[in-house]
């Protein structure tokens, strides 16, 4: 088989360079180890089922979202678990001293994010020298909404964009008219008053866990006297925005869609909705129906072999069944994700079937990424402070500051309805056990909580616990996602009985970094303002062995350099030529790097933006 292109992976990197090949009329090889994944749920006013009827066409794998949004979809959520299920959704590698979670699926990464599209701060890419500029990230933004609609130009319908318009999503219903970021900053605020008393009526419009950050980043700043920014993130998904027509000039997303964010909070379990601008569709709508496109999915990538005049891409193919097969193409994409692409390149040095440099698997960064709870949020007055975790979607609100000379982000997080009961008990059973509980400790407080209550519960109308509804499970838990700097000094390799296994180390201790320490301080004083009792997440307490991060946002493994010396590609993220002299900037022909794999440590934000706007770069550059 012979291609113009083969692009490995369909995450954001593959998704970008698949569609800017097949818009230059290349033949392009689509390779996927997932299945597509999608909604059950019909939308009521759409005609037809055009995908699915393309998928069944073309005998392409689909699977569903995990449902329902209770205790008995933690079964059905298992069963999309890779780890349990060769063709499972979720990628929970778990390694010594961090586990990382990862998408396997047609789309990647887009499939189980927070939707969360946000620049990287500049004094985040300048630490650790990644040169995307403000004209990087406006270009990708343009990539990925699409130019407005202009009436007599017929390539502006919004039908065109590749994704579609970045939302804000933070109050509890749409507000169905043009507001920014500020609107939402000042929405039920009265500023002539103390910053502690500043929420108005108005202020109940906004979704509560938005609204309960809000007001803790004003005490945690004048308690600490630090500035701390509140502001909505922008979501690549659809809100109600049937203003945005007007006249000839159709600008709504929604409108045409025929649906929005219904805020079930369940955006990394897939959207029931379909609100979501998910790679899978802009695929579906922008690539795979051209010809010379080709899509396999369930096909591993194995290794990469140079060869004169291109490159043969060796994969296991169990789409059609025929086992190992290879490929052949002038130009090569890898976007397999930070351990999928470290992997591929790991191997094919070990096979000296490319001239890679030491740098590879190097600077491997968490993104700083950190979680906890802050439980039982209470009032001054002693009463429920309501944050119903289970609402709105996964991330809505951030807040920013500097603390101890470290740049770190923290967003309210989401809990899933399907989750509520588990995370629920889980919280009473750490809270029981106190701080750094030993197993016996442990053990009492399960006892205490009687784990199997529900299963065998008789109605109780007077007691307003009884029976609860998963959003009540949670209306006083708080869950915090957070980002900051850490130092990049991860090591993916090739380890495990057969050495052909990824594995992550540190020669440090990861949790011996100091940022995990400052992170814990801020939690506790936001946990604080929020009157609740700040818990770690279970991996960091040590409850299965030693401290361990969970780490959804890992970045690096094929960083960024100036040699080979230094890194895998360069700025462009082209392959360094490692049989060059050390100081040479010379680089394979044709090979590409073009996802998180390639961003030299820690962006302090949610990455998309900044992949699509690295990916683009370098397929800018490829196609000259």
């Amino acid at each position: 088989m012979e291609f113009d292109a083969i692009v490995v992976g369909t995450g954001f990197g593959g998704t970008i360079a698949a569609v800017q090949l097949a818009a230059k009329g290349k033949s392009v090889l689509l390779l996927e180890r997932g299945t597509f994944w999608r909604s059950p749920d019909p939308i009521g006013l759409n005609v037809g089922d055009p995908f699915g009827d393309w998928a069944k066409q073309n005998k392409m794998p689909v699977q569903y979202w995990p449902r329902p949004d209770h205790r008995k979809g933690m079964v059905d959520f298992a069963a999309a678990l890779r780890n349990l299920h060769k063709f499972g959704l979720y990628q929970y590698s778990i390694f010594n001293q961090a586990d990382v979670l990862t998408a396997s699926g047609v789309g990647g990464g887009s499939l189980i994010y927070s939707n969360v599209s946000i620049r990287s701060d500049k004094v985040a890419r300048d630490r650790i020298g990644l040169n995307i500029s403000d004209a990087d990230y406006d270009a990708a933004r343009l990539w990925m909404e699409g130019p407005p609609h202009n009436p007599a130009d017929p390539a502006t319908q919004r039908k065109n964009a590749n994704r579609g318009w970045l939302n804000y999503v933070v109050t509890k219903i749409p507000m169905a008219k043009n507001m920014t970021a500020a609107d939402f900053v000042s929405l039920g605020v009265d500023t002539t008053k103390p910053p502690l008393q500043q929420d108005t009526d108005e202020a109940y419009l906004l979704l509560d866990r938005s609204r309960v950050l809000r007001m803790a980043a004003k005490q945690v700043s004048q308690k600490l006297g630090i500035p701390i920014e509140w502001n909505p993130l922008e979501l690549s998904l659809l809100e109600y925005d049937a203003y945005k027509n007007a006249g000839m000039v159709k600008n709504s997303d929604s409108v045409p869609a025929h649906t929005h964010c219904e805020r079930q909070g369940r955006c990394f379990l897939g959207c029931l909705p379909q609100a979501r601008h998910t790679l899978n569709k802009t695929l579906f709508k922008k690539v795979l129906q051209k010809p010379g496109v080709t899509l396999k999915p369930k096909c591993k990538v194995l290794q990469i072999k140079q060869k004169p005049g291109g490159y043969d891409v060796v994969f296991v193919d169990e789409f059609t069944g025929n086992g190992e097969t290879t490929a052949f193409a002038p130009k090569v994409f890898l976007a397999a994700g930070v351990l999928g692409s470290t992997e591929i390149l790991l191997r094919s040095k070990r096979e000296n079937t490319l001239p890679l440099g030491q740098a590879l698997g190097t600077k491997f960064s968490t993104n700083g990424d950190f979680g906890g709870f802050a439980y039982k949020t209470t009032k001054p007055d002693g009463s429920v402070l309501p944050c119903y975790t289970t609402r709105g979607p996964i991330n809505t609100s951030h807040v920013s500051l500097s603390f101890n000379g470290r740049f770190i982000r923290l967003e309210d997080c989401a809990v899933p309805s399907l989750f509520a009961e588990f995370v629920s008990k889980g919280l009473e059973v750490l809270d029981d056990a106190g701080a750094s509980p030993n197993f016996f400790q442990l053990m009492a407080a399960s006892w205490q909580a009687n784990l199997g209550e529900h299963l065998f519960e008789i109605p109780n109308t007077v007691d307003p616990k009884n029976f609860q509804t998963e959003a009540e499970m949670l209306v006083d838990t708080f869950f915090f996602n957070v980002m900051g700097q850490d130092e990049a000094t991860g090591k993916l390799k090739l380890s495990g009985i057969d050495n052909d296994q990824i594995d992550l180390g540190w020669e440090q201790p990861l949790a011996q970094q100091k940022l995990w320490a400052d992170i814990e301080t801020l939690l506790r004083e936001f946990s604080s303002a929020m009157g609740g009792r700040f818990i770690d997440l279970p991996t960091w307490q040590g409850l299965l062995g030693k401290k361990k991060i969970v780490v959804v946002h890992p970045l690096g493994g094929c960083p960024i350099g100036a040699t080979h010396e230094e890194g895998v590609v360069d700025e462009f993220g082209q392959v360094f030529d490692a049989s060059k002299p050390a100081a040479s900037k010379t680089a394979l022909p044709g090979l590409y790097v073009v996802d998180g794999a390639v961003i030299p440590g820690a962006l302090v934000a949610n990455p998309s933006l900044t992949i699509s706007a690295q990916a683009l770069k370098s397929l800018t550059k490829a196609l000259l």
